[in-house]
């Protein structure tokens, strides 16, 4: 299975609260762990965005955010994964004293012992810049990401509330991200209309995480089209904000009549309880996809994903031989 769009931030397993918790002297709340996933009644993405708190104050020390990201590889290669994307913002882990750099460096690190145990796994990070963050802490993000080119940090995104912060403020960050020629994706779409996939887009986005309210019918459509712009579909996700109303409104089917690039991912494991396998079921179960519709998503997400040419066709070959297997686990 294959995972383009994953928070670290929002997929630690509750031994990873636990483990964390008492080596730091944490109190997670006596409302633990029902405290750590979305409530069926939460009315907006600011209010899921809140779920972010506990594992951010955890995540402020090189070990913490190594063991995490360690953690998160373990689960994802026993869970039958091929390739993911992690992506989290190291602005957020800086209120101890650690850097960006650091952050960035210690999820690196955790990274890189996981992957030695789990062969034929691959795995890259994306660091987040943040909407509501001051100009040049995203600039910062931006020149870590850059320095780090060449690392299995292969992206830059641009995340968090976008009702509140449009995409419009972030064309000096973004200047600079196209300047070193970095891969961008872009949250847009998802609490707004097209217009933000459109400002998410003119700054130079090759993928848009959600982007659900693209208005395909459009010349909005027309340019994703054009332009092969991939999208970052998270269903549950986008239920849980109230984004989507049931998995009857993905326009899953629409962007593919239209031939727009479409992936399904899981954003969060642990906030919106889910992973990939129970994102394509319910997709199954609701647009009754065969297996071609399947390995055509899962094809398009190992083309657009931000690696290597080399590690794309070994990806395809392994798509090749565990499709049955991955169409028989959605497929129940």
């Amino acid at each position: 299975m294959i995972d383009l769009h994953l928070h670290l931030d929002g997929s630690l397993s509750e031994q990873d609260f636990l483990y964390l918790a008492k080596k730091d002297g944490v109190d997670l709340g006596k409302d633990f762990p029902n405290n750590i996933y979305i409530p069926a009644d939460c009315p907006s993405l600011e209010v899921y965005l809140e779920r972010f708190a506990l594992p951010c104050l955890l995540l402020q020390s090189k070990e913490n955010i190594a063991h995490v990201t360690n953690s998160l590889v373990r689960r994802l290669y026993k869970m039958g994964y091929i390739y993911a994307e992690i992506r989290f913002a190291p602005q957020l882990h800086t209120n101890k004293g650690l850097s960006q750099m650091d952050a960035a460096l210690a999820a690196l690190e955790g990274l890189e012992p996981a992957l030695k145990e789990c062969p034929e796994f691959e795995v890259n990070l994306i660091l987040c810049c943040m909407r509501h963050a001051p100009e040049e802490v995203n600039i910062e993000t931006v020149e870590v990401a850059n320095k780090l080119k060449g690392t299995r940090v292969v992206a830059v995104d641009l995340a968090g509330a976008e009702a509140l912060h449009p995409s419009v403020y972030y064309k000096k960050v973004f200047d600079l991200a196209k300047k070193y020629e970095l891969n961008i994706t872009i949250h847009a779409g998802e609490a707004t209309g097209s217009d933000e996939v459109m400002m998410a887009l003119d700054n130079g986005a090759k993928r848009i995480g959600h982007g659900v309210h693209l208005n395909v019918e459009s010349p909005d459509g027309e340019r994703a089209n054009k332009l092969r712009t991939c999208f970052e579909f998270c269903p549950t996700s986008n239920l849980q904000t109230k984004s989507l109303k049931s998995y009857k409104d993905v326009p899953l089917r629409l962007f593919m009549e239209h031939d727009i690039p479409v992936t399904v991912n899981s954003d969060n494991m642990t906030v919106s309880n889910t992973d990939v396998y129970q994102e394509f079921s319910h997709l199954y179960e609701t647009f009754n996809l065969s297996k071609r519709d399947v390995y055509v998503l899962l094809k398009t997400a190992i083309k657009h994903s931000f690696t290597s040419s080399e590690v794309k066709g070994k990806l395809l070959l392994k798509l090749d031989e565990r499709l049955d297997k991955f169409y028989s686990q959605i497929a129940i």
